[in-house]
């Protein structure tokens, strides 16, 4: 199964409007032989005709990237994928799963179904790897249960101080007493 990550699109408008905007920068600096803006202007021409593509598949996750024709892939393999977690928020109403090697994360976006299908693909093809695939109600429900947790803590800390202090008043107020009833000790 293969499946392909939303992957953002210029529209014909600003593509227009960078390539109209490269060729005047082009056309300026070529006039005053400012060789930064000259290459500036030709990463900028270029960019327009630059696609990406996401793709997951049994092979592993890559992405594709082309210009003219020419492609180039940056490609994990599964073996070499260590999380997957999905953001819910980020990219509404799609998924966004944050995949990670190493140290390594990159952001992929999938439509809902995909998403989940990717995640199911990733617990099939490599085990060991940290595939969170909570629901955002099953996330909800344990951060209430953490939080809950930590109130709860917090409140026995709160008793244990205040009663802590009610000893040491208690100490306090017998020692006023026994000083009072035999003033020489």
């Amino acid at each position: 199964m293969m499946y392909k990550g939303i992957v953002k699109k210029r529209d014909t408008k600003k593509k227009v409007t960078l390539l109209l905007g490269g060729i005047l920068i082009l056309g300026m600096a070529v006039m005053q032989r400012n060789w930064l803006y000259i290459m500036m202007a030709v990463i900028l021409i270029l960019a327009i005709f630059f696609k990406k593509e996401h793709v997951v598949s049994e092979k592993g996750v890559s992405i594709e990237y082309e210009l003219f024709g020419i492609k180039v892939s940056n490609k994990w393999e599964w073996d070499q994928i260590t999380a997957i977690r999905p953001d819910f928020k980020k990219a509404r109403p799609n998924i966004l799963l944050e995949i990670a090697k190493d140290v390594t994360i990159r952001a992929f976006i999938f439509t809902e179904e995909d998403a989940w299908g990717v995640m199911e693909l990733a617990k099939k093809m490599n085990p060991d790897a940290y595939v969170d695939d909570r629901t955002p109600e099953e996330r909800r429900e344990d951060a209430d249960e953490y939080n809950r947790k930590l109130d709860e803590e917090r409140m026995r800390a709160a008793k244990a101080k205040q009663e802590a202090r009610a000893k040491s008043k208690a100490k306090a107020k017998a020692k006023s007493r026994a000083k009072k009833k035999h003033p020489n000790k």
